[in-house]
């Protein structure tokens, strides 16, 4: 058996000496010699002494996190000081297992190789701690490496960093989009965005992005490149938060992507410096550094920036992926398959015809549509949300089928009734063309056209035109649109609107005009001769709230009718404005302006047909009213109070139309479209 005494000991090296040492325990009377088993707390302290001396401490893989050498020697001075001097077994014993529980501790410190994968799940960020407002308040750069499983996104844009609020606007954001080009948005009370040409942003590769800011100068770089820059006052947002991977303000624009090596400077920094720094690993010490996460290693789900001066949070769905390796995807493929069941067995159910009961001509081929698309998602989709936008479209198109049995209703002779949709008319599907086939509006106004200072065009969130003014939207887009004006049908006109509120298009209509004019050769000639060819549209739809300038509204009139187009109004306020504009072009081409859709809910509600009907010579301007909506569809008119509303007014108006044919969807247990439609035309009667 072996016994041994400590005396001092060094912290940095242990000589184990196995020897006999007695302690003498002294009574009035007697001495005895008391013996204790010290093998075990040897090899532990042998043990402890050897991490130590063969770790390194750091913030990269395979090395222990900083301190924990420091604590463990901490447990060894504290064991060393019982052995020394012990007062019974069970203290060497409870010594012992101490021991054992730092070194477990201790190696449970050594550092991971991860990568965090934001998913694509409302709600996700990597949140950043409030401080680091006071760098991102002025001059500041924000840089981080990027990998893009895909940018299709799941609400308006793929946001890579903001810190953004609204009421009042104020923040920065950046952000990309499905055709891979990057914006900067800039907050001051107003909106302010610069955006990059498309496919800077690639799918599947690790790329840096920078955003450099001087306060009123923001530049963004890709892989250390310039692609795009802002002049633009920032205001800080104080209620918000600095969010990687979201916007905290609308956190349903999540990205799809790995993020890694994330620094914040207080300076701007240089192209050069962008680009000869962003693949050198940085010690923490570097001249205008202010905040360092390398986000490349297991620190858990809340730490500390390698200044030690800033904490980040990771918060909502958020995987740590061990060795840098690509997501595990598991697909569940369940409700999809039920979908695509209930579809297979309506198919049979319908009975096609033009009378009440029967379903609308090409109910069944929009049924088998439905099937094949789901089977067609099942081979080839990556990604759970691929699937589960896929099982919603069935979903969505069976709830719009199995209300097609009644037969729809005309407005009287000489009157229309439209109805605005956004989205829902450009990835709808056919399920959507069915459904306006047969509600019996006379008019769809695909809404709308967001004009770009370069000439690129945005159809509400989907770029479709690019800014040499070629087609790069849905290929499909335009042979789904086509089938709206096919017999049997309601509907004979189809308008592209233009604008809405806060939407800078009239700005840059009127800025592309003065630079080109309006002939045939000119950028904004071209693309909207372009979306006339696609969408088949006759007239085009003015929403101009924000730039009312007479002028270039007239010129752009007046060149939409060299095409062939006519022009509807869609005012709720300025009357002088619409009514310059009206007088003008029909001074110079009668006839071009042949509709005015008079908005009488939100900022117009208080407008009356009555009031603008004298500003447009013999045109009756047609009632605007806002279906079912907002939260619990609390907000809005249900069917019968618009066609109560619409029949007080029937006598002089030429017309009646629902804002919006996506919210129709949402709140379809208030009314489907035909509901909304028939008591348009029921009122008009």
């Amino acid at each position: 058996m072996n016994y041994f005494k400590y005396n001092k000991l060094s912290s940095s090296f242990l000589m184990l000496v196995v020897m006999v040492f007695s302690i003498i325990a002294c009574s009035d009377d007697s001495k005895k010699l008391v013996q204790y088993e010290t093998t075990a707390i040897e090899t532990l302290i042998q043990e402890a002494e050897a991490l130590i001396q063969n770790s390194e401490e750091g913030m990269q893989a395979g090395f222990y996190f900083p301190g924990s050498k420091l604590e463990l020697q901490k447990e060894i001075d504290i064991t060393l000081s019982v052995i020394n001097s012990p007062k019974s077994q069970e203290e060497i014993k409870e010594a012992s297992l101490k021991l054992q529980e730092s070194i477990d501790l201790f190696k449970t410190k050594l550092l991971k190789g991860v990568i965090p994968y934001i998913h694509q799940k409302q709600g996700t960020y990597i949140k950043i701690s409030d401080n680091i407002k006071y760098t991102i308040g002025s001059t500041f750069t924000m840089e981080t490496d990027y990998y893009f499983m895909d940018l299709n996104p799941i609400g308006f844009s793929n946001t890579v960093f903001s810190c953004v609020q609204t009421e009042p606007n104020s923040g920065f954001v950046v952000r990309t989009f499905q055709d891979g080009h990057l914006e900067i948005v800039i907050g001051n009370n107003d909106w302010f965005v610069a955006k990059s040409a498309s496919g800077v942003v690639k799918v599947g590769e690790w790329m840096n992005i920078a955003l450099t800011s001087t306060g009123s100068v923001h530049k963004l770089y890709v892989n250390g490149i310039e692609v795009v820059s802002l002049e633009a006052q920032h205001v800080v947002a104080k209620d918000a938060i600095l969010a990687v991977g979201n916007a905290y303000a609308f956190n349903d624009r999540v990205v799809n992507a790995m993020v890694k090596d994330l620094r914040i400077w207080n300076t701007t920094r240089t192209q050069v410096e962008i680009y000869d720094g962003m693949d050198l690993a940085l010690t923490g010490e570097e001249s205008g550094l202010a905040a360092y996460f390398p986000l490349n290693v297991d620190l858990g789900t809340e730490f500390r920036d390698i200044t030690d001066s800033y904490t980040a949070t990771f918060v909502g769905s958020i995987e740590l992926l061990y060795d840098g390796k690509l997501p595990e995807i598991v697909l569940d493929y369940s409700e999809l398959d039920t979908e695509i069941k209930a579809a297979e067995e309506l198919k049979p159910t319908i009975v096609e015809g033009t009378n009440e009961g029967e379903y609308p001509i090409g109910t069944k081929s929009v049924i088998q549509s439905l099937i094949d698309n789901g089977a067609a998602t099942k081979a080839t989709a990556k990604w759970q949300k691929d699937i589960d936008n896929e099982t919603k479209n069935i979903s969505d198109a069976l709830g719009i089928i199995k209300g097609l049995t009644s037969k729809p209703t005309l407005p009287p002779t000489g009157k229309y009734s439209a109805i605005f949709g956004g989205g829902s008319f450009y990835s709808g599907g056919d399920a959507v063309i069915l459904d306006m086939r047969n509600s019996g509006f006379t008019t769809a106004i695909l809404w709308t056209i967001h004009i770009e200072e370069d000439g690129s065009m945005i159809y509400n969130d989907k770029a479709v035109i690019n800014a040499s003014g070629d087609y790069i939207g849905d290929p499909e887009w335009g042979t789904r649109l086509s089938k709206l004006l096919e017999a049997p049908t309601t509907i004979d006109r189809i308008e592209l609107g233009i604008g809405a509120w806060g939407a800078k298009s009239w700005q840059n209509i009127k800025k592309l005009i003065e630079e080109e004019g309006t002939g045939s050769d000119t950028k904004l000639y071209k693309a909207i001769y372009k979306l006339k060819e696609i969408t088949g549209a006759t007239a085009i739809n003015y929403d101009d709230e924000l730039t009312y300038d007479v002028e270039s509204s007239v010129k752009f009139s007046l060149m939409l009718a060299d095409m062939g187009l006519k022009v509807s109004l869609c005012p709720y306020t300025k009357t002088s404005y619409w009514q310059s504009v009206y007088q003008q072009v029909e001074a110079e081409r009668p006839g071009t302006i042949d509709r005015v859709y008079l908005q009488c809910y939100a900022g117009g509600a208080s407008n009356t047909p009555s009031d603008w009907n004298q500003y447009f010579g013999d045109i009756d301007v047609s009632m605007g009213l806002w279906c079912k909506n907002g939260t619990n569809c609390s907000d809005g008119d249900s069917p019968a109070s618009i066609q109560s509303r619409i029949s007080s007014e029937k006598n002089i108006i030429a017309g009646g139309f629902i804002w919006l044919y996506d919210d129709i969807k949402s709140c379809s247990d208030f009314g489907k479209t035909q509901a909304y439609a028939n008591a348009i035309n029921e009122g008009l009667k």
